[in-house]
């Protein structure tokens, strides 16, 4: 446990650019040999093994903090009624659970995408760098605005749907 919490405080702390650098290029150096393949699929690969470690501990402290958010009374009112402890987490701590979590998670699913630009750092190619590559090509700058455009348009759709699953989820009012 003291292990998991030591490698979320590592992963909260510093920046998700230098950890794309590090695990793009960090077993490289530590194993001397390549890991990634140095073309596109190996970027890309390294980009989401980076995102993914980065974003889990970051969404183990919103679920931690969800499941420790839901009344001690309430897992006492599932003992009594004579309930196991599997019965009480998914029928009474998991659905409450849910509410709590889904604003903060919202909010770093949005992150996320947003953060998906950062992945240029390892010459991954993804919106913001197709945007730049054709702002230096043809000295156009109509590109990177709409590479915003694009991404603003998609952030609205996500905060649509994420306000909609929150007032789905009114129900313990």
């Amino acid at each position: 446990k003291r292990l998991v919490q030591i490698l979320v405080w590592i992963i909260r702390g510093t920046p998700l650019m230098l950890q794309l650098i590090i695990i793009f290029y960090g077993p490289g150096l530590w194993l001397h040999k390549t890991v990634w393949s140095g073309n596109e699929t190996g970027r890309i690969t390294a980009t989401v093994v980076a995102f993914v470690i980065n974003y889990a501990c970051y969404f183990s402290v919103i679920f931690r903090g969800g499941i420790e958010g839901v009344p001690a009374g309430q897992r006492e009112a599932g003992q009594v009624l004579g309930m196991t402890k599997h019965q009480i987490f998914f029928k009474i701590t998991l659905l409450q659970m849910i509410k709590r979590v889904v604003p903060p998670m919202s909010n770093e699913i949005i992150t996320l995408v947003k953060d998906t630009s950062l992945a240029r750092i390892i010459a991954a190619y993804e919106l913001t760098f197709a945007g730049a590559a054709f702002m230096k090509s043809d000295g156009l700058t109509w590109p990177l605005f709409y590479t915003g455009v694009f991404y603003l348009i998609f952030i609205g759709i996500l905060t649509l749907l994420f306000g909609y699953i929150e007032r789905k989820l009114d129900y313990f009012k």
